[in-house]
């Protein structure tokens, strides 16, 4: 919306000039007044076409991004040298795509979808990405992009589209299971909304914890007894399943006397505290606690009832331990961000104090510490976290100023990017990135996060 309600801003301010004024300024040496030209849109088509083949790149870019090129000159620039042109063409092209189809009979929607379709197949991550970013929530999204996209082997491509198309249907996601193309799709899928009872089944015999606990801690995911049985089976020595399980809407019968042997003593308040569970199961949960007390696991805990008390008029009785317990007031716990702002205000917020709040599995804190370091805004740093983006997520510790062996812990415990795909350091603890590269990156996601795309 910003991004239209700019354009149209901008063509209402466009003075009119004449065509003879039109060609003296594209056949200017200055390149700032062929850009200005090639921006404008009343610029006359063929002088357009004329510019997409300026030595400037910046002019080129210019033609790229302006929706009154015609489609020849998008279609030229499909081959590009310069990857920053390509991808501000993608962009544009992508928002365009809706109802388009490859068996096009009008010629310019046709060319249309060739520079999309090409596009889609391009050697630069980042301008796959854009569309993937682009096209992830588009119904009418053209089917075979959508499906390349799908299997792209770049996570940052094909997790958006995993994540969120329409356009794919369960059999589509049960074949990219099955393909296995790119490592990290099944968290992708296992994030969906209404995860069916299949799709649930192919990520649950898969061996990859993580989408797993992505698929346990969706709460609309649809999962059978018998498969959440199985998983409840082998998760005593993986805890990252452990509060998602105890946290699930429904748990099959015997679930709840199962996980009280294993789970923390905080998740069996929350089981014992569940407003699901029958009599035999609240039963089960604590005849377990009672042998892990007797086995010296737990402290003896204070079985007394919790004494009634009266609140606009209404019980409250047995509620004291939940509320102290398990909710802490949000009153007294200090926003990560405040404080983050107050120890770098103090110039106590170092890599040491991030690399603490990682080992401690602050996440909270971490992602404000981050944002804040960073200087950009903590949806920005969101929007590069969620996208397990391991360019994403170097280009912020690099912004943030951080060590370039802290990056590859951001990577894994805040990016969740698998350790097989994470960038290590150069020799002498030197990013792996280039400084261009790693402001592209973090360009497009505070660019992102600014116009609010999900």
């Amino acid at each position: 919306m910003k991004g239209f309600l700019q354009r149209v801003f901008a063509r209402r301010t466009e003075v009119p000039i004449s065509y003879e004024e039109s060609r003296d300024m594209a056949a200017s040496d200055d390149a700032k007044t062929r850009g200005t030209l090639a921006r404008r849109h009343d610029t006359k088509p063929e002088i357009l076409y004329y510019l997409a083949t300026d030595a400037d790149s910046s002019v080129r870019r210019q033609i790229a991004e302006n929706e009154a090129t015609p489609v020849q000159a998008d279609l030229l620039l499909t081959d590009d040298r310069d990857e920053t042109v390509r991808g501000s063409l993608a962009q544009k092209i992508a928002n365009l795509a809706a109802g388009l189809t490859p068996n096009e009979t009008d010629k310019l929607r046709q060319m249309t979808y060739q520079a999309l379709d090409k596009l889609a197949r391009d050697q630069a991550v980042h301008v796959r990405q854009v569309i993937a970013e682009t096209l992830k929530d588009i119904a009418n999204a053209p089917q075979p992009i959508i499906q390349q996209l799908a299997r792209d082997t770049e996570s940052v491509v094909c997790g958006p589209i995993l994540q969120y198309s329409p356009v794919l249907d369960e059999l589509d996601l049960l074949e990219i299971i099955e393909a296995g193309t790119a490592k990290g799709a099944l968290s992708f899928i296992s994030r969906r909304r209404n995860v069916g009872e299949k799709l649930a089944d192919a990520i649950a015999a898969s061996s990859d914890t993580d989408a797993i606990s992505h698929l346990l801690g969706n709460k609309s995911a649809q999962i059978r007894e018998e498969t959440l049985d199985q998983l409840i089976d082998r998760a005593p020595d993986i805890p990252d399943w452990h509060g998602p399980l105890v946290h699930r809407p429904r748990l099959p019968p015997t679930a709840a006397g199962k996980l009280a042997r294993f789970v923390a003593e905080s998740l069996i308040k929350v089981l014992e505290n569940r407003k699901d569970l029958k009599k035999d199961q609240i039963a089960a949960v604590r005849d377990v606690v009672e042998r892990r007390i007797a086995s010296g696991e737990f402290d003896k805990r204070d079985e007394s009832p919790a004494p009634e008390r009266k609140s606009g008029g209404k019980s409250t009785k047995g509620k004291a331990v939940a509320e102290t317990a398990d909710t802490p007031k949000e009153e007294e716990e200090e926003p990560a961000f405040d404080k983050a702002l107050a120890l770098h205000a103090k110039g106590k917020l170092t890599d040491k104090e991030v690399a603490t709040a990682i080992a401690a599995n602050d996440v909270k804190f971490a992602r404000a510490a981050l944002a804040v370091l960073a200087g950009i805004p903590p949806e920005a740093v969101s929007k590069v976290l969620n996208t397990h983006s391991a360019k994403g997520v170097v280009s912020l510790a690099w912004k943030a100023g951080l060590p370039a062996d802290l990056a590859v812990k951001i990577q894994v415990k805040l990016g969740h990017v698998p350790p097989s795909q994470t960038l290590n350091p150069r020799s002498g603890n030197q990013y792996p990135l280039s400084e261009e590269d790693m402001k592209w990156q973090l360009e497009f996601f505070t660019g992102m996060a600014t116009v609010g795309l999900r």
